[in-house]
């Protein structure tokens, strides 16, 4: 059984790096994992955009139940080319082709994040927009060995290695590239009470 702070802030989340962010705005919370099928739940008829808002409310609503009085934040990333979307390569060869693909393209970089808590649903949709560099084959592969980015959607890290892939990033948060669109989750944690800083 996971136990929650006071003033319960739970992040619906296995990541790590969701959790590392949400740890550096000080924050006492507890990091559950949501419970639902992410598989099951991705709909073809939606569009990326739609889908990441979907994903991100099914993980907060799924612990609303055992958490009724609890601020819980959902949250999902998914990288779209156009209509295709690219999840979590898993394996390195995957991953060099994700981004062989995305090489001296432009691709959007879509961070859905609900804020769920007894008032009601805040929902908050980041959307970025990343160039690639043109790369070859042995750059990637380089890029892949190094950083391992075999657990995230695009199969690249920008907070290490990664940023070397790209020409141009453009965002209004650079946190969100992350996972969390830190600037926007300050905001409404702040008008909930939650001290910060």
């Amino acid at each position: 059984m996971i136990t929650c702070p006071v003033k319960t802030l739970i992040l619906a989340s296995t990541s790590r790096y969701r959790r590392a962010q949400l740890e550096r705005l000080g924050v006492p919370f507890a990091a559950i994992p949501p419970a639902i099928d992410e598989e099951a739940e991705k709909d073809p008829r939606l569009s990326p955009a739609e889908l990441a808002i979907h994903l991100a409310l099914k993980k907060a609503h799924s612990l609303r139940a055992a958490h009724p009085e609890a601020t819980i934040i959902g949250s999902d990333q998914l990288v779209a080319e156009g209509a295709r979307i690219l999840g979590k390569p898993g394996t390195a060869e995957a991953a060099v082709e994700q981004l062989l693909s995305l090489a001296g393209r432009t691709h959007l970089l879509l961070t859905a994040m609900v804020v769920a808590d007894p008032s009601g649903d805040h929902l908050h949709l980041d959307e970025t927009r990343l160039t690639l560099r043109s790369l070859d084959r042995a750059a990637i592969t380089r890029y892949v060995a190094r950083d391992q980015p075999l657990d995230c959607a695009g199969a690249y890290k920008i907070e290490a290695a990664g940023i070397g892939l790209f020409e141009r990033i453009e965002t209004q948060d650079p946190s969100t590239i992350e996972g969390l669109p830190l600037l926007a989750l300050v905001r409404r944690l702040s008008a909930l009470g939650f001290a910060i800083p």
